[in-house]
């Protein structure tokens, strides 16, 4: 959802990274108002480009880096006040910066969203970076992450331009290339052109498929005999694969053993194989395969995201000792803490906890309706042997159980905490009592309760809470249960409530008990009116030092609401603005 917000401003003099912008916006300006630039092509006349030139080669490289990262702003606050800007000028004067701010010594780089109504202007900037080596360490290419991409091939010429812009990122740690990359593109990346790379993402890629993340390891991976990603090594731990081997080996002195051995021996320092830790492969052409490619692979990947139904069918094949897959070809102790699994999580509990034992996140939904739990199994105590679990996702859930888990250990560990259910009860101080280290507690569409014990009345609720969110709770009896909750926790970082009535008299409440000294962000919300006003807000400033966002304030019951935003402004250097929230 979109959620206006007022924060707070840097006060002083303007930053030299605000002036160098200006300063850019401003020559642009005046090259438009000389007519000394035309939208009918994409290279810069030469009297302009030298104009820019002269201010810009003197400035250090991190300064350069900040205003080429504020260039498309610069571009509606300044030109779109003195002339028409449209889907192809945009694109042109977007290159037209880019070729004169570009250094090969920057960290980031960002090929705009904009870049993607105009082919050409994308070229220029890709020669552009083709142009010579680079230090680059993050390069985003965000132009191609739109719908036209999702259903249209780049031309041979751009594919084949941007394939070789890798040659030339020789330092590159992390890699945006939704929508476009292939096969052939992540058979480049493991021929060691990028052996730094720790971060890819070709989400939506179609062109992308399990061969392809197989030629991804490179001569360093592992050797692709039966189907994609099998490890030789593993063929002599594993009966389908003896059985394959022999029938492959029949006759011949060399043995599983020596093969696996000899692989080792000629390892190669450019691949990515021992570098790579975030890989992105959402709506891309793969299934559960890949998916087994990529863990027997990349041993030290930390998150791996993918599409759900590829997370399950490799999964339950492995649930069985009689299914088609085979535990042993996975390495012992993979370090992944990270995958977008939701579905289906309690009755899969057992083959994550054998192949993905430093998972730190799970989802679990109403696994009281799955086979597994009407069997009569109970898979909860697998849970004990995630040893870096600290983030649980409930949803649909019986707490009752949950609590038995948190109990016996599970809760010392938990960090994050978040609870949906429509039909089910949360007892907030049990969950208080059980997770003592919880950081972040996010609790919607529930009925929620909380009442707290006697021996607990002088005693603060969730001391190591920083982050708490309450959205659309049903309350069970008291219906100021969640006022109590927020009094009683004093070390709130970031606190967002949505659809909870409350008044003014409310807000004074907590604010008498709870001066929230840490506080820096505060979200209030309704898909109605909220019935604070004005008084709230000056009161939030007065009691909360370190505040620097209220988010939601429009739709608050304000008198006069632009007399309340310009006083916001003028003396307490508030500024308003949109946020998109989720």
């Amino acid at each position: 959802m979109i959620l206006e917000s007022v924060e707070k401003v840097s006060q002083g003099p303007s930053r030299l990274r605000d002036l160098g912008c200006l300063a850019v916006g401003e020559l642009v300006v005046q090259g438009l108002w000389k007519g000394q630039l035309r939208f009918q092509s994409i290279y810069i006349p030469e009297p302009f480009e030298r104009t820019i030139r002269e201010w810009i080669d003197v400035l250090p490289t991190c300064l350069r880096q900040d205003i080429l990262n504020k260039s498309s702003h610069i571009l509606f606050s300044t030109i779109g006040k003195v002339t028409e800007m449209s889907s192809s000028t945009v694109p042109i004067m977007l290159a037209a910066i880019m070729e004169t701010l570009y250094s090969p010594s920057m960290q980031d780089v960002e090929l705009w969203t904009d870049f993607h109504w105009h082919h050409e202007a994308r070229l220029k900037v890709l020669h552009l970076l083709h142009s010579q080596q680079t230090t680059v360490k993050n390069l985003h290419l965000t132009c191609y992450r739109t719908p036209i991409f999702q259903f249209q091939a780049l031309s041979f010429s751009e594919r084949f331009l941007l394939m070789n812009v890798l040659n030339k990122f020789g330092h590159l740690q992390q890699l945006s290339v939704p929508y476009v990359a292939d096969d052939d593109l992540l058979a480049k990346l493991g021929g060691g052109c990028c052996p730094q790379l720790e971060s890819l993402d070709v989400q939506g890629s179609w062109e992308v498929t399990n061969q392809g993340l197989a030629a991804m390891s490179g001569q360093d991976g592992q050797m692709v005999i039966g189907r994609v990603g099998w490890v030789p090594s593993h063929f002599a731990q594993c009966g389908e694969g003896q059985k394959l081997l022999s029938n492959i080996l029949q006759g011949s002195p060399v043995s599983a053993s020596q093969i696996a051995t000899m692989m080792s021996q000629n390892k190669i320092a450019t691949s990515m194989v021992d570098t790579l830790r975030s890989l992105n492969v959402e709506n891309t052409a793969i299934d559960g395969r890949g998916i087994e490619t990529v863990l027997e692979n990349f041993t030290h990947l930390q998150r791996l995201y993918a599409d759900e139904p590829h997370w399950q069918s490799l999964l339950v094949n492995l649930s069985s000792p009689a299914g088609p897959g085979c535990r042993d070809c996975f390495p012992h102790n993979l370090p992944l803490r990270a995958l977008n699994l939701s579905s289906n999580t309690y009755s899969l509990l057992e083959p994550l906890s054998h192949i993905l034992p430093n998972l730190e996140h799970l989802s679990i939904s109403n696994f009281e309706r799955s086979e597994v739990y009407l069997d009569g199994q109970d898979n909860l105590p697998i849970l004990h042997t995630f040893g870096k679990l600290s983030s649980l996702d409930l949803q649909d859930v019986d707490m009752e159980q949950i609590y038995h888990y948190l109990a016996q250990g599970g809760g010392q560990n938990i960090r994050c905490f978040l609870y949906k259910s429509r039909h089910r009860h949360i007892d907030l101080a049990k969950l208080d009592t059980l997770c003592p280290n919880l950081k972040e507690l996010t609790v919607s569409d529930s009925l929620m309760v909380y009442k707290p014990g006697n021996h607990m009345v002088d005693i603060k609720s969730f001391t190591s809470l920083k982050y708490l969110t309450l959205k659309d709770v049903s309350l069970e009896g008291d219906q100021a249960c969640w006022k109590r909750l927020i009094k009683r926790c004093s070390g709130l970082v970031r606190l967002t409530l949505q659809n909870i009535r409350m008044t003014d008299a409310d807000m004074t409440d907590i604010l008498s008990n709870n001066l929230f000294t840490q506080l820096e962000e505060l979200n209030i919300s309704s898909t109605g009116t909220i019935n604070l006003t004005e008084e709230s807000v000056y009161k939030l400033i007065d009691k909360c030092p370190r505040l620097r966002k209220i988010g939601g304030i429009c739709c608050w019951s304000a008198r006069d609401i632009v007399s309340l935003l310009d006083q916001l402004s003028c003396q307490h250097h508030f500024k308003i603005k949109m946020d998109d929230r989720e």
